[in-house]
């Protein structure tokens, strides 16, 4: 419970309370004794006990309040004024959107100026019940800013190999509230970055391989050639043939002299060669001829 604030909210006292929340200022009795007996008069009978229970609480702190807020005030007292508990409650929950939709602005306004406190200003977008439209279009074109800088950052982590899973979440959490269009791309943009974390994967153990001496093609090698080979983009080709080359070229350069001569079937590390160089139309000048020499005991193993 903030001291700060001139009002606790329970569902009777709630308009009061938001109303008189950190935004709004508590100056004289007058105002402040209006407001609280309005409160107390459209309290439910369960709630009324802990309305009056709180009242020195609440004075004091409306009277102390420094940073008034005239128009604020003027408002309050025009809702405590309503003949009716409903039209009370009305008004105060009118008011209530209001100053969220002011408070949020001023978050929004402040964060698309200075670029701090982005991530408050998109939890208050992304979390409230906005129904002002200007307040609406400044959430949007925060939602935009974070996109465009939220995507940088993911192609870098895409292109380095690295975890990108929450921020790739908070993504495709952003971009929903923009448009269709958004998630398409932030959707597709996260399933490089995943693929890119396999690929990197797969060229580590394929060099480690290499330099130890290990002639296996490692089982990550065939799970991020699967994942790139299902998308589209340039990215994921170029590293496709990335993979292809750590996996099934230079690894196949030390597999293939080491087994093809001697194998009376087609060995399974020949063969998860093979098949990438056959289906990858992979080309290298010291392993062509050996897939040439592979090729009466492993063709029926490719396709």
């Amino acid at each position: 419970m903030k001291t700060t604030h001139c009002m606790i909210l329970a569902s009777g006292l709630a308009a009061f309370a938001f109303g008189l929340s950190s935004n709004a200022g508590c100056g004289g009795g007058d105002y402040c004794s209006t407001v609280y007996n309005k409160a107390v008069e459209c309290a439910s009978p369960e709630e009324k006990p802990l309305v009056e229970g709180l009242k020195d609480l609440v004075m004091k702190d409306c009277r102390e309040k420094k940073d008034r807020d005239p128009e604020e005030e003027k408002a309050d007292l025009e809702c405590a004024k309503k003949p009716s508990c409903e039209e009370y409650k009305k008004c105060q929950g009118e008011l209530s959107d209001k100053k969220q939709a002011l408070r949020i602005k001023k978050e929004v306004e402040g964060a698309l100026k200075t670029g701090e406190k982005m991530e408050d200003a998109l939890s208050s977008c992304k979390y409230s019940d906005i129904k002002d439209e200007e307040v609406k279009k400044l959430c949007g074109d925060l939602f935009k800013k974070s996109i465009e800088a939220a995507t940088k950052e993911l192609e870098g982590i895409r292109d380095s190999g690295g975890d990108g899973l929450s921020k790739c979440f908070d993504l495709q959490a952003t971009a929903e509230k923009v448009s269709a269009d958004e998630k398409t791309k932030a959707d597709a943009l996260c399933k490089e970055v995943e693929a890119g974390k396999r690929a990197k994967e797969a060229i580590d153990e394929a060099k480690k391989n290499l330099d130890g001496g290990t002639n296996e093609v490692p089982f990550q090698c065939s799970m991020a050639v699967e994942d790139l080979e299902k998308l589209t983009s340039d990215w994921a080709k170029n590293k496709l043939t990335e993979v292809a080359k750590a996996c099934y070229i230079d690894l196949g350069k030390k597999i293939l002299p080491a087994a093809v001569d001697k194998m009376l079937i087609c060995e399974y590390q020949v063969e998860q060669v093979f098949k990438a160089v056959k289906k990858y139309n992979l080309k290298d000048a010291d392993l062509d001829a050996w897939i040439v020499k592979a090729e009466p005991k492993c063709a029926g193993t490719a396709g």
